[in-house]
């Protein structure tokens, strides 16, 4: 990814070198540091080149918080200005390097690259768990929406068994809403902490995967019979409550909890999710009744103009009212969502078909293909037909 405020300079980047010679595919480019980080939440990049000033989150910045979420990113600096100070706030961050744009050629491009490829190859060697687990977990969130639903199992596992023969159960759980903390970072390391206790303690007793929603949601995906032979509502119901118990004594954090039941076939998956999702008790709800029919509503309409207008006199509350309760209980605004699971719609479309991007646009309910193009390019870092070519 290049982030530069400068357009010309990134065209400039983009085409002064071959990229494909250097085993290096420009994957995503930024205006600023706060864009960049958008996109690193969502995409794997490995080299960031950046300009030091930009307005905002300026180069230095972001490059501290990308040595903070991975320090295995690769950072090269940019800078139109020859300034000590400034090497040497690059040379602590551990910059590959840092390139001076008036002087900079094509060679000392290359040579720049290389450097961090080669830095890349020998430190991504050491990592593979890291990498393998964000791509396990992007694989696992798309079985639970039958919009991103894959038209292939990566996970071998999955179709042996005793998923094969017996099925699967899900279970959703959330840290309660009175137990948060307010301090981002605190939350942050709790919901950690009651990841991997669930994690450890389910793969030891019964099995299946756990992932998670956005660091807000945990889900359990289980196998319907555990690894001691135990199965049925009533065995399900044991596990999942002394779960609760053990994350409430040790971490001292209470859990709203919801399960499905169990469902034949994996492609059921995302039937089993919104069970989970509308079976919470009323006292412990993940979301509000009203939340929680918009969002049902969106899922089952996602292919139409889906409108906040439209959603609320559905379910016969003020717009006004469900925007300010969506953005406060899901995180994100009504928008946003809808935005999100049709981008993840689309890039499901862009991999599995043949589809023009006019026609997925369509198909999404955008009838201007150039405003659904400019969407997908600011949530994915590159536009539908990069995205389907990469």
């Amino acid at each position: 990814m290049v982030v530069e405020d400068e357009p010309i300079v990134r065209m400039g980047l983009r085409y002064m070198i071959n990229w494909e010679n250097l085993n290096v595919c420009w994957k995503a480019e930024a205006s600023n540091g706060e864009e960049a980080l958008r996109i690193l939440d969502r995409e794997d990049i490995h080299i960031v080149m950046t300009d030091i000033r930009m307005p905002g989150v300026d180069g230095l910045a972001l490059a501290d918080e990308i040595k903070k979420r991975n320090d295995a990113v690769a950072v090269i600096f940019l800078s139109s200005y020859d300034n000590f100070p400034y090497v040497k706030e690059a040379i602590r961050l551990g910059a590959v390097n840092y390139l001076h744009k008036p002087t900079m050629d094509e060679r000392e491009v290359v040579e720049t690259l290389q450097k961090a490829v080669g830095q890349l190859e020998r430190t991504v060697r050491c990592q593979p768990p890291h990498l393998a687990e964000e791509k396990l977990n992007a694989f696992l969130l798309s079985l639970l929406d039958r919009y991103t639903y894959p038209s292939r199992i990566l996970v071998p596992e999955l179709t042996e068994e005793p998923y094969h023969s017996k099925g699967v159960w899900l279970t959703a759980f959330r840290v309660r809403d009175d137990a948060a903390s307010g301090v981002d970072e605190i939350d942050s390391m709790r919901f950690l902490s009651v990841r991997y206790m669930i994690d450890e303690y389910t793969s030891r007793d019964w099995g299946g995967f756990v992932f998670h929603r956005n660091h807000r949601e945990i889900i359990w995906l289980a196998p319907a019979a555990a690894r001691t032979g135990a199965e049925g509502k009533e065995a399900r119901e044991a596990c999942v409550d002394k779960l609760r118990q053990r994350v409430f004594v040790l971490l001292n954090v209470p859990l709203v909890i919801s399960s499905s039941s169990v469902y034949a076939r994996l492609d059921q998956i995302p039937d089993a999710y919104l069970e989970a999702q509308m079976n919470c008790p009323a006292d412990q709800q993940f979301h509000s009744l009203h939340v929680r029919l918009a969002k049902e509503f969106v899922d089952r309409h996602l292919l139409e103009d889906v409108s906040l207008a439209k959603v609320a006199g559905e379910i016969a509350i003020s717009p006004s009212y469900l925007s300010r309760i969506f953005l406060k209980e899901v995180g994100e605004s009504f928008s946003d969502y809808v935005i999100r699971n049709k981008t993840e719609y689309s890039k499901k479309l862009l991999r599995e078909t043949n589809l023009k991007v006019y026609e997925i646009a369509e198909k999404l309910g955008y009838m201007n293909p150039h405003y659904f193009s400019k969407l997908f390019k600011e949530r994915v870092g590159m536009t539908p037909l990069e995205y389907r070519n990469q």
